[in-house]
């Protein structure tokens, strides 16, 4: 089944898609104020409002699903992986946090290390540029914000 099909609500039978294009040509999500330029994006959009996780964990015990695969394979990564797999340690004396990706220990050292980044708002107070998430703004935050700014 590809992009721009979903499955009705016994998860059975695929369908039509469920969105729409507005007047400048853009997907539209009937269920939210969601709209995408690409078709793919609409379509994986939709699988979250239908609940439809088709790549589930296969580690005994974990009930995690996923709408892609990558999704999957970020969550065995950073969840399940074998033990020799490369861990990020926090650098700052006291703190015992690490994670197996280095963005996430950015982001960690951004949030709670780092007192010249302001919270997250939604807007870079450094360059206006806005965020729909706390985790992409403090990525962000730590190339717009320095020590001395």
């Amino acid at each position: 089944m590809g992009p721009g099909m979903i499955l009705d609500s016994n998860n059975e039978t695929p369908k039509e898609p469920k969105y729409s294009r507005n007047d400048e040509g853009l997907f539209t999500c009937p269920h939210c104020d969601k709209v995408t330029t690409r078709q793919n994006t609409m379509f994986y959009h939709l699988k979250k409002h239908a609940g439809i996780l088709d790549y589930k964990c296969s580690v005994p015990g974990c009930t995690k699903a996923f709408i892609q695969k990558s999704g999957l394979q970020q969550h065995m990564n950073q969840v399940h992986s074998a033990s020799g797999v490369e861990s990020f340690a926090c650098p700052h004396e006291g703190c015992d946090h690490s994670c197996r990706m280095k963005s996430n220990l950015v982001i960690h050292i951004a949030r709670k290390h780092s007192p010249h980044i302001p919270a997250y708002s939604g807007t870079c107070t450094g360059c206006d540029k806005t965020f729909k998430s706390a985790t992409a703004y403090y990525y962000h935050a730590t190339t717009c914000f320095t020590e001395s700014h």
